[in-house]
């Protein structure tokens, strides 16, 4: 069962890739649709996301664990 703490440490981590794509993003508005530079950062979002998926998943995983680790009311 993960503590609070590390499910708080994994959503950080989501956080942290988020940001990644949001960047590159951002920096893909700056250059022309198509170009050489477009594709070369349509390629690292792709890598991102592959990233930011798999931290998804381990994170709701988590969470998921430590919910289920609670004691339920009655």
């Amino acid at each position: 069962m993960p503590s609070l703490e590390t499910v708080e440490g994994l959503i950080s981590e989501v956080e942290e890739w988020y940001e990644r794509v949001r960047t590159i993003r951002q920096k893909m508005t700056c250059v022309e649709r198509g170009s050489d530079p477009y594709q070369d950062l349509l390629s690292q979002l792709w890598v991102e996301l592959e990233w930011l998926k798999m931290k998804a998943e381990v994170t709701a995983e988590a969470i998921d664990e430590y919910q289920e680790s609670l004691p339920e009311d009655e």
